[in-house]
């Protein structure tokens, strides 16, 4: 696996665990490698490769966002290993795309207009356009529906107006996190 440098030196990696609240440990078991490969990227943070930076780095931008970005907890005792890697593979996958997607909204300036999101239903809507979704057990979300009632549903048309939809569902879910932290 290529290694790409991103800039991240020892102290950096430390304080990005640190701030997740994460060990070496822990950290090895969400990237999918082994305690000793940390313990390396401590000794020469150059060698951590680019997927593993740029997890770490989203990760932390949606833990400062107030997003969920890891499995609220992790079986013990796993007897399918192979399951348990698949699974965290994809709540790694998951929180680097909703990062890349929070990012690309922010950099055209955030939504363009604000979508309505009911937590309790479970759905986001602008006008004729509603986007459903799936709370995950960690506070995140998946999307998983999206219709329009005046035209028929086009994706691709719709794409700005949807990746709006997902930072607007995001934003809500934070809010509510910090209140429900607050109390």
């Amino acid at each position: 696996m290529p290694y790409i440098n991103l800039g991240m030196n020892r102290d950096e990696l430390q304080s990005i665990l640190n701030e997740l609240g994460l060990t070496q440990g822990e950290a090895a078991t969400l990237l999918s490698v082994d305690e000793r490969t940390v313990r390396r990227w401590f000794e020469d943070p150059s060698r951590i490769p680019g997927p593993a930076n740029q997890a770490l780095r989203a990760w932390l931008r949606l833990h400062r966002f107030g997003l969920a970005w890891k499995p609220e907890d992790l079986p013990i005792g796993e007897d399918d290993i192979e399951e348990l890697s698949q699974q965290i593979a994809l709540y790694r996958q998951h929180a680097i795309q909703l990062d890349m997607l929070l990012r690309k909204v922010e950099r055209r300036g955030g939504p363009k207009t604000p979508w309505k999101v009911d937590l309790n239903a479970h759905e986001a809507t602008l006008g004729h356009m509603t986007v459903g979704f799936y709370p995950l057990p960690n506070g995140g979300f998946s999307p998983s529906t999206y219709r329009r009632s005046d035209q028929h549903a086009d994706i691709e048309q719709d794409q700005a107006l949807l990746e709006d939809a997902y930072a607007c569902i995001a934003k809500a879910l934070a809010n509510e996190t910090r209140k429900r932290r607050s109390h």
